[in-house]
């Protein structure tokens, strides 16, 4: 049963009685083949429009779908904004609000194609962009690449960081810390995890850790249980040091696979910093 059936259909109705609306594009879990929509998905509309400030703003048409719970607007792909809301019966739907030029150049530019290569349904289209879509976007997984100096570049980013989240714990700044090693360490924790797996088996990585109890080996996601830390000085102190180490294994790993030159001096002297600082003493 699709829970957003109702909205769908009032949403293409209300669009056909709108000049405003010139497209309506439904992507995400519900018009995918893989990991689709369950009963905790939202469901995720592009529209294109005239006067965008109508649906991000206003309610005038939006309130037509359902009763409004909670909204916002936050800043989406190519310099769009999406209004995210959250109707009665725990409906969450995302609104990618687009002028029609900002559409089509999403489109034309390969921008759209982050969010649209695995799936669409376009429900409406008054502007004739479909012929432009279906030219443009290519049902694809995702492909990433790193270069060596890229790749570096990480390396030598994330080792700076845990010398200096060290410094924050031990001057007490405890949230600073925290926000470092579970929050800007991990994102460079899962960079490298993503990599990995996607240059040894080509793996769908997707992004933002997306469906990565699916994807990542089993041994990271084993050692993922002790890398992450309560509000607490030694719990964090632990995170950190299982961080680094799974940061290290994976990312030499990496540099084994693609011939690249691993940043030895980075690790080594972080790693005899993080020894005196918290093993020794």
């Amino acid at each position: 049963m699709d829970r957003y059936a109702l909205i769908k259909e009032k949403l293409v109705s209300i669009s056909k009685a709108t000049d405003c609306i010139k497209a309506v594009v439904a992507i995400g879990s519900s018009v995918r083949n893989y990991s689709k929509a369950d009963e905790y998905s939202d469901i995720d509309i592009v529209i294109a429009t005239t006067e965008p400030d109508k649906l991000l703003y206003k309610d005038e048409i939006l309130s037509q779908l359902g009763d409004i719970k909670i909204s916002f607007v936050e800043h989406t792909l190519g310099g769009g904004l999406e209004r995210r809301i959250l109707f009665d019966g725990s409906l969450d739907a995302d609104f990618i609000v687009f002028t029609p030029e900002q559409f089509i150049c999403a489109v034309t530019d390969g921008v759209a194609n982050e969010v649209m290569n695995r799936g669409y349904l376009v429900m409406y289209d008054s502007m004739g962009i479909t012929p432009l879509i279906e030219k443009h976007i290519t049902p694809s997984v995702r492909v990433i690449s790193l270069t060596e100096a890229e790749f570096c570049n990480i390396v030598n980013d994330f080792w700076f960081h845990t010398v200096w989240a060290s410094k924050k714990i031990l001057r007490g700044e405890i949230w600073v810390a925290k926000m470092c090693i579970d929050s800007y360490l991990k994102n460079h924790l899962l960079s490298v995890m993503e990599y990995n797996c996607y240059i040894s088996d080509k793996k769908d990585v997707w992004h933002c850790g997306r469906f990565l109890e699916k994807w990542a080996r089993e041994k990271d996601i084993k050692a993922l249980a002790n890398c992450f830390a309560h509000y607490n000085r030694d719990d964090m102190i632990k995170a950190l040091l299982n961080t680094a180490e799974l940061f290290s294994e994976n990312s030499k790993e990496i540099a084994d696979k693609c011939s690249y030159k691993y940043p030895d001096t980075a690790e080594n002297y972080a790693t005899s910093l993080l020894q005196e600082y918290f093993i020794k003493s």
